[in-house]
């Protein structure tokens, strides 16, 4: 029997965190969002429980950040 969380679903770690989107073999892959307590969120792709894909980054202050991510870390320009 496979345990594995696949397909959509939501997970809140203790600190407040909290993911909305894609599962595949109990990682965040796909598309999804994370939630910080702060009130930053990102909106993005993610492969194998990273950000990894086009993603945008919203501040608390409402300052937004479009780009690249690979393995969790934003692409320079």
């Amino acid at each position: 029997m496979n345990n594995k969380k696949e397909g959509k679903g939501t997970y809140t770690w203790p600190d407040g965190r909290k993911y909305t989107g894609d599962y595949w073999n109990d990682l965040r892959h796909g598309d999804g969002t994370l939630e910080f307590p702060d009130g930053r969120k990102y909106i993005g792709e993610w492969a194998k429980d990273k950000q990894n894909g086009e993603g945008t980054m919203i501040l608390s202050n409402g300052m937004k950040t479009v780009g690249k991510w690979v393995d969790g870390k934003k692409l320079k320009k």
